[in-house]
């Protein structure tokens, strides 16, 4: 794996400039709409989620943000430049403007969004080797750090690393919504995709006041047909592995999804967390300040992937057993909240704007 390392301050600049201009853009938007949806007499409000927990039979349960994705310095080997899925997630990790919906004053629908994020959590898949780095990664890794660390130090404190990159997919129709007193309600087609990256960390021993750096690649069909000792398909073999669940599914205050460890087939990319002896999502009513959880989940859910990651992961052509579990935890913003804090979230008691880039 080689790394051709960005050179200097001025392209992570650059970088942060494009992304945080495209974001001030979207958002903009969602501001010209809301005077025309948001007249002081109708119920509008904003859906911000700030945490989730998912869980897929066989594969894994993991909350969002994850804290075990390191805050760090993360270069993809193949472009040489930074990787921005693997950039730290800050709350909200999905944000909505929601109107009302027909003659019933607790129908809603969702008018507009923020953009989808992506939202990593390791993974540690069995059968995955676990192969020291090679020179050109320590290098590329020194290069990033600018020679402050000796390159014994980063060749021992170096290790796998392997980060699936998840993100609920657009949502295909329209979202629904139900609110009455503190029961709230989301009724949407709810498709979680992942992607995952793998490569080498990086992470500083005491002493060496460095971030940790990773140098990664996406990981392709070509790599798991070699894992299942399978000969790579010319055809396919350069083509990013993709898995995706999909069903529609009603998350609600009202809602619980409940397993215990005990009846629940072991997780092959994440083993259960210690401590605990159950899948407990429960959900919360809409509070005093907004807050709420919502819970949903649907069984006999489709799971896509390619033949080879199912024959790697699960030791089977196809899954049919499998349940797909959401709990989410937000907080449901008055109208007269700044859309502006779709992209900054500690800035929700701020007024509407005409525009965010004003700022």
């Amino acid at each position: 794996m080689s790394a051709v390392i960005p050179e200097g301050k001025q392209n992570w600049e650059s970088i942060m400039k494009h992304h945080n201009s495209f974001i001030l853009a979207g958002v903009a938007c969602l501001g010209a709409i809301l005077p025309v949806m948001g007249r002081a007499s109708e119920p509008i409000f904003i859906q911000q989620v700030q945490h989730a927990r998912l869980y897929m039979t066989h594969y894994a349960m993991f909350e969002e943000p994850d804290p075990g994705v390191l805050p760090g310095i993360y270069i993809d080997s193949a472009t040489g430049m930074p990787a921005p899925d693997l950039n730290t997630l800050t709350p909200p990790l999905e944000s909505f403007i929601t109107v009302p919906n027909g003659p019933n004053p607790g129908d809603y629908v969702i008018a507009s969004s923020a953009p989808v994020k992506q939202l990593p959590y390791g993974v540690s898949p069995p059968g995955f080797p676990a192969i020291s780095p090679s020179d050109s990664v320590i290098t590329a890794i020194d290069g990033v750090l600018g020679g402050a660390v000796p390159k014994s130090v980063i060749q021992a404190n170096t290790s796998l690393l392997l980060v699936a990159i998840g993100q609920f997919a657009p949502t295909k129709g329209a979202i629904t919504a139900q609110r009455d007193g503190a029961n709230f309600s989301v009724t949407r087609d709810t498709e979680f995709q992942v992607r995952v990256r793998f490569g080498y960390i990086f992470q500083p021993p005491p002493g060496y006041a460095v971030p940790p750096v990773g140098i990664v690649v996406w990981l392709t069909r070509g790599l798991v047909d070699l894992l299942i000792g399978v000969t790579p398909d010319p055809a396919t073999e350069n083509d990013i592995v993709v898995y995706d669940w999909h069903a529609t599914m009603t998350l609600s205050t009202e809602n619980s999804y409940i397993r215990p460890f005990a009846g629940e087939p072991h997780p092959v990319v994440d083993p259960f967390p210690a401590g605990t002896d159950a899948i407990q999502f429960i959900g919360s009513p809409v509070d005093s300040a907004g807050n709420y959880t919502i819970v949903g989940h649907a069984e006999h859910v489709h799971f896509e992937a390619p033949t080879e990651l199912l024959q790697f992961l699960f030791h089977t052509n196809e899954l049919t057993d499998v349940e797909f579990a959401v709990e989410e935890t937000g907080v449901l913003a008055d109208p007269s909240y700044d859309v502006c804090a779709l992209a900054a979230p500690s800035a929700r008691l701020l007024r509407v704007s005409p525009s965010c880039a004003d700022r």
